[in-house]
């Protein structure tokens, strides 16, 4: 039985985001090689944005809800 495959996280695009830039910055590799990995860079910054605007919108509906973000500044008062 195959392995199942998880989604990347988005520490994991991110770091191959951070892997192709490096290369193409790098600017060593045939032009199809660069336009590959440009297109799968895309494709990686689209998913990350996309992840981080989820996040975003979880956290403002928490917030809408009543909770409260967390502020470390309140920490130290209280501690103070």
């Amino acid at each position: 039985m195959a392995a199942k495959k998880t989604a990347p996280t988005f520490e994991d695009r991110l770091r191959r985001l951070q892997e192709i830039v490096a290369a193409l910055e790098n600017g060593d590799l045939p032009l199809e090689d660069s336009v590959r990995l440009y297109k799968e860079g895309l494709a990686l910054s689209r998913a990350c944005r996309e992840q981080v605007e989820k996040a975003r919108n979880e956290v403002r509906l928490l917030t809408e809800e009543g909770l409260e973000p967390f502020d470390e500044t309140r920490l130290d008062e209280e501690d103070g």
